[in-house]
């Protein structure tokens, strides 16, 4: 049996609304979906998993059709779905009521439920979300419905109020697979066998690292897995450190060779850390209007200097008389302390 699980890709979000590139990255994330599906039909795949939050909301009608076309062109794959917290499934809601055309299936509501695929000897148990918050400690003592099947649990959390559940139990688990969702961020709990896939894409800065989804193969019971990235963003803290002789120019040069070589595409955090002689201010608008900078974030740099190694090595040069004569008010005024920290600047430089 050949398998996908994926979780969170939230259709419908607008990641980082108000920047220029929020309304392509929706788009993005649904052409990442079909990306998904499209995989999933060249290698003939006989189940996808989907571990919670396929919508950023609970779902529309139009919303669940559209979705359900995109899977009815899966001619050999059948899709087992939970709600999240996102897209929770309340009673009335459209996705509580809504009859798929595709061989897709949604588990109920709160309730443990489980289908069993008998062509694939296969039982996926799982529930979804009914509300935006699920605190219950059900996970840990969830067992599978099949003696004799392949059994999977499905299953959307891992914090204090969606789902807790301890990985050492689920390390320990008599389930063949687990397939988590919930936690952007991809994690091997067992190798091969508890997986939290991560998000399909990358929603929000902090969302660090590669997104992709999970393929596994089952051969005589036997599960073998891969991580496959597919997103077309990623979002990159690039450190910047300034150095006393570091001029505007030549800092905005070094940034705009940094992000042409790791990708114009991705979505970008810059730290700036330090200072020049003169004390700079530096002005990234330019490169703001050229590239995906989420934002700028400077840290003035004063505790670069260990005042106490220095005034050691050096109490026979002007460098520790100059320090020997504003240590003692160092750490007690920022004036003291700003003085110093230019002096230095400029002495250690020469010297």
């Amino acid at each position: 049996m050949k398998f996908i699980h994926m979780a969170d890709v939230h259709l419908g979000v607008q990641p980082d609304k108000g920047k220029r590139w929020s309304e392509a990255r929706e788009q993005e994330i649904k052409e990442t979906f079909v990306k998904v599906i499209e995989d999933a039909e060249a290698n003939q795949v006989d189940l996808l998993l989907i571990a919670g939050d396929l919508f950023h909301m609970p779902p529309s009608d139009g919303m669940l059709r559209d979705v359900d076309y995109m899977l009815s062109k899966l001619t050999n794959t059948k899709t087992v779905i939970i709600a999240g917290n996102h897209d929770y499934m309340k009673p009335d809601s459209p996705m509580a009521n809504y009859r798929f055309s595709s061989k897709t299936i949604c588990l109920s509501a709160d309730k443990i439920s489980n289908v069993y695929m008998k062509d694939l000897n296969t039982c996926v148990t799982g529930f979804s979300y009914s509300s935006k918050e699920n605190e219950d400690d059900i996970i840990n003592h969830i067992k599978p419905a099949k003696p004799g099947a392949f059994n999977i649990l499905l299953v959307h959390g891992g914090d204090a109020k969606h789902c807790p559940f301890n990985k050492k139990t689920l390390r320990e688990t008599n389930f063949d697979y687990v397939a988590l969702g919930h936690i952007h961020k991809p994690e091997v709990i067992k190798e091969n066998q508890v997986i939290m896939c991560g998000a399909l894409e990358p929603i929000d800065h902090t969302d660090t690292g590669a997104r992709g989804y999970i393929y596994g193969e089952v051969y005589d019971g036997i599960v073998k897995t891969q991580f496959v990235p597919v997103a077309k963003r990623s979002y990159l803290n690039l450190l910047i450190n300034i150095k006393p002789d570091h001029s505007p120019a030549m800092i905005l040069d070094l940034v705009d060779r940094q992000i042409r070589n790791l990708g114009e595409q991705n979505i970008y955090r810059i730290l700036v850390k330090g200072h020049n002689h003169n004390r700079d201010v530096f002005d990234f608008t330019s490169l703001t209007e050229k590239y995906n900078i989420y934002e700028v974030v400077t840290e003035d740099s004063q505790d670069d200097y260990d005042i106490n190694q220095i005034y050691q090595e050096n109490q026979d040069n002007l460098i520790g008389k100059f320090v020997n004569q504003l240590s003692d008010n160092y750490y007690n005024d920022e004036v003291y302390k700003k003085a110093v920290h230019y002096g230095l600047d400029v002495l250690l430089n020469q010297i």
